[in-house]
């Protein structure tokens, strides 16, 4: 894409207890990359923007924080987010995740230069909330795993954006109307996995953060259910039901779980 090798896209909202946190976890990466941050903040209303604004004074050869005037909202925040990005490569750090390996955007990176065929890489990762942490469970631990869209829309494994990295030219290849949907992790990553293979690295190298006010933390169990399932009729028809068999097997999985809850969704 040009001289700058790696992207990282931070987006974040009103989340001036944790932003701080995400941004060292950038900063203590140990790498030789030209690289920059893109700092997303969707006009926060709280601490937040002051935050990121000292971090920039402070480093301004690789900070650059996207001028904000209105609230977007995730989909539109992520897709100016993305399209400021000039590395290769992009990875992305929501403002209220951090990573915990030094090495993280190195492994990422050199996993992705050694396998042409991956458009996407994700590393495991802990999730931590007020009452307990715990890592990602995995079927297998394999020093990597290549995986496929089917696999994805079957069951989303990933589950985090902060644990992914993305080829730049993949995602710079996007139809817009994407974003004219509600588009979180599950759905981008299918996009971009239509494009080749996605990278499973086994190394912990992430903390994935549930708090009461994350958008989708505070859900409620059957809301996010629906949600769901709404997503999913949402992708099929925009994919025109290319996956139809791999979403319909996610979808009925999901509205067996309702049932469990004493709910029948359709």
């Amino acid at each position: 894409m040009g001289n700058t090798k790696v992207s990282v896209l931070v987006t974040t909202y009103n989340q001036q207890e944790y932003i701080a946190e995400a941004l060292n976890s950038v900063l203590m990466q140990e790498h030789g990359y030209p690289y920059e941050v893109i700092i997303a903040d969707d006009c926060s209303t709280d601490n937040t923007a002051h935050i990121i604004r000292e971090f920039q004074t402070r480093y301004p050869e690789v900070m650059r924080v996207l001028p904000t005037s209105t609230n977007v909202g995730i989909t539109q925040n992520y897709k100016r987010g993305f399209k400021a990005c000039t590395g290769d490569y992009v990875a992305v750090l929501e403002g209220d995740d951090y990573w915990t390996s030094r090495d993280r955007i190195r492994t990422m990176v050199e996993f992705l230069d050694r396998n042409i065929g991956c458009v996407l890489a994700f590393n495991r990762y802990t999730v931590s909330n007020m009452y307990q942490s715990y890592i990602q469970p995995w079927p297998i631990n394999d020093a990597f795993q290549i995986l496929t869209v089917s696999d994805l829309i079957r069951s989303n494994f990933i589950g985090n954006f902060s644990t992914c990295i993305y080829r730049n030219d993949v995602i710079k290849s996007l139809d817009d109307s994407l974003y004219n949907m509600k588009v979180y992790d599950w759905m981008f990553n299918i996009a971009v996995s239509q494009h080749g293979f996605i990278g499973y690295i086994p190394q912990v190298m992430s903390v994935y953060r549930q708090h009461p006010a994350g958008t989708w933390t505070r859900k409620s169990e059957i809301d996010k259910i629906r949600e769901t399932i709404h997503c999913i009729d949402e992708y099929n028809k925009y994919l025109n039901y290319i996956y139809n068999y791999e979403f319909t097997d996610h979808r009925n999985r999901l509205i067996s779980q309702a049932r469990q809850y004493g709910y029948i969704i359709g």
